[in-house]
């Protein structure tokens, strides 16, 4: 009987022992993860940034491009 419970036991602990690796695997890809998508966050702010200040540019120049036409045709 002693046996048997040393056998469990220790078979017990062995799944216990994967179980807590891969609970650490998971742990360590979840923050992975999350930093990925942190730092897809931050770069896709900037784009939109950048994007919208060449939106602003473009506005700017077409409006300057039709000055000058519209002076050039007086």
């Amino acid at each position: 009987m002693e046996m048997l419970l040393e056998k469990q036991l220790q078979a017990a602990l062995t799944e216990r022992k994967a179980v807590m690796g891969e609970f650490l695997r998971l742990k360590a890809e979840l923050a992975r993860t999350q930093q990925r998508n942190d730092d897809l966050r931050s770069e896709n702010r900037a784009l939109r940034e950048a994007l919208h200040a060449a939106e602003h540019e473009v506005s700017n120049l077409f409006a300057y491009a039709t000055q000058v036409g519209e002076e050039a045709s007086s």
